[in-house]
């Protein structure tokens, strides 16, 4: 009999909401009764409009969907709602993709009058939250990396207040801030000026005991502004480190080209985002920028790579001996994104290749120790300049982020899991793995066919002792011949060994990050 082709569109089939009650299924399995809390994740949910034939090309531009997922006394109850952009608003009446995405064009938007499309001479950018999100204050907050975040109620999802960085006076923001354990929630802001683009370190102070969000955007503080990357490029900046008492911004070779932004704003016509981004690793070199907490002081000392190097995001960074270390998923480019258009995907191309990705460690010096430790190596120019080469804390093959125990941010830490996510080759594909940052072992969980792994989360035990006493969490698609099976895994994060499943009729959409909450919402 001949064997079925390979099918994964049933990925991209999740923009079904569910109703206000949810869908509650009991975790088969042997589920520990300490497991209590909230997920939420954030990813882009809907890919195609019915009537118009429309598909978004590529599986980050998929309009944002929110799960979340309510664990308690062995259950787990799932709701998902749709993010309620005014980009998806747009795309809905005009039956495709209206503001331009990061890999689809924007098209004429046929919510506005003639008259009004012909005033309207800066394009308006997507509010698409399809991508990361944070917990602050009371409230689920989604972002895309542009200048716009949206306001999610955890109780009912309902989509509230759009918030825009222009009137902080930035650009965009990170779609990665960082929350300090005080409740401060940090981030990095761009601006693009006539002298050359600009990064800025800003923060937001503890959400109060009766205050909200609006009430403490007033309270903003710019903490430091880095110095300008150049005149025609602005360093494209993801996330960014953070220890007990310093930043790591990490500029890369990955550039906005300005010259090429502004002319398509002053001509107008259909754009997207990828249509601005360059690869330059024979000009530019990944530089490390360290910015006091307290003061926001720059250190003068120039620290750059002795590679070039892509990445989205780090996975952790502390303080140790003077020095910080920083750990983060180092790829040689920007060609794993490149992959995951939607056909390839769907059609298993883009899935039989090895991800590029690498857990790699660079020392950086605070003062004058040079050390090299972890495999990493740091030489002293006579101009001053340090060098470090990365040390490999993994072998080759993953993506997405690796996931530590939030208890262990920006403190020394001993574990990271990931996989291969969307990949079905390589040493980390259809499993999770455990990494050993301390001894280099690797333990994994897998089930033993190709399949496509979300974001590893990781819910600690509050009564935990240790580092890995706690529950891994991750969405599982698998099937792609047979009609496509998915549901979320629990795996004990100490053994790596399966302590439950839930079989959802309306499962979890494939997401690209996630939030947990110790309380049920």
């Amino acid at each position: 009999m001949e064997e079925a082709a390979f099918d994964s569109s049933f990925l991209f089939a999740n923009e079904e909401e569910t109703g206000d009650e949810g869908e509650t299924v009991e975790i088969q399995g042997n589920f520990p009764d300490w497991v209590k809390g909230t997920v939420f994740t954030s990813g882009p949910g809907k890919f195609h409009f019915k009537d118009s034939g429309f598909s978004v090309n590529h599986f980050n531009d998929g309009f944002g969907i929110i799960c979340k997922l309510a664990i308690s006394e062995k259950k787990i109850t799932i709701w998902k709602k749709l993010v309620q952009s005014d980009a998806l608003k747009k795309a809905n009446v005009a039956g495709k993709t209206v503001l331009a995405e990061y890999y689809t064009s924007s098209s004429t938007d046929v919510t506005k009058s003639t008259f009004g499309r012909i005033v309207t001479l800066v394009p308006e950018s997507t509010d698409n939250g399809n991508h990361s999100m944070c917990y602050f204050g009371d409230r689920i907050y989604t972002l895309n990396g542009l200048e716009y975040f949206r306001e999610i109620c955890p109780t009912t999802l309902s989509t509230g207040t759009k918030y825009n960085t222009n009137k902080f006076g930035l650009m965009g923001q990170s779609p990665h801030p960082l929350v300090d354990y005080d409740g401060t929630m940090y981030n990095l802001g761009t601006i693009i000026t006539s002298t050359g683009s600009k990064v800025k370190v800003f923060k937001f102070p503890a959400v109060k005991p009766g205050e909200n969000f609006k009430d403490n955007i007033k309270n903003i503080k710019m903490i430091a502004t880095l110095p300008s990357s150049g005149i025609t490029y602005a360093s494209f900046q993801h996330t960014f480190g953070m220890s007990e008492n310093y930043f790591v911004v990490v500029k890369q070779p990955f550039v906005i080209n300005a010259k090429k932004l502004f002319r398509s704003v002053l001509t107008g016509g259909a754009f997207k985002f990828e249509d601005f981004n360059e690869w330059h690793p024979e000009a530019i070199i990944n530089r490390f920028i360290i910015v006091e907490k307290s003061t926001g002081k720059i250190h003068r000392r120039k620290i750059i790579s002795s590679e070039p190097f892509f990445f989205l995001h780090i996975t952790n960074c502390y303080e140790e001996n003077n020095q910080l270390i920083l750990d983060l998923l180092a790829q040689p480019d920007d060609s794993d994104a490149l992959r995951m258009f939607l056909k390839p995907i769907i059609e298993g191309e883009c899935c039989n290749v090895v991800p590029s990705g690498t857990l790699k460690r660079f020392v950086l010096p605070l003062a004058e120790n040079l050390q090299g430790r972890f495999g990493s190596e740091a030489c002293l120019g006579a101009d001053g300049t340090v060098t470090v080469t990365g040390g490999c804390m993994s072998k080759k093959g993953l993506q997405h982020s690796l996931t530590i125990n939030p208890n262990y941010r920006f403190r020394k830490y001993r574990y990271a899991y990931g996989s291969a996510g969307f990949f079905f080759q390589g040493p980390y594909a259809n499993k999770i793995t455990k990494i050993d940052l301390v001894t280099g072992k690797e333990s994994s969980w897998g089930i033993g066919e190709d399949c496509i792994l979300g974001e590893v989360i990781f819910i600690p035990n509050p009564d935990g002792v240790d580092e890995d006493d706690g529950i891994l969490l991750s969405s599982v698609a698998t099937g792609f011949r047979n009609g496509g099976q998915r549901y979320p895994v629990f795996i004990d994060a100490k053994t790596m060994v399966e302590v439950g499943r839930a079989e959802l009729k309306n499962p979890v959409s494939h997401y690209c990050h996630s939030v947990f909450i110790p309380s049920i919402f």
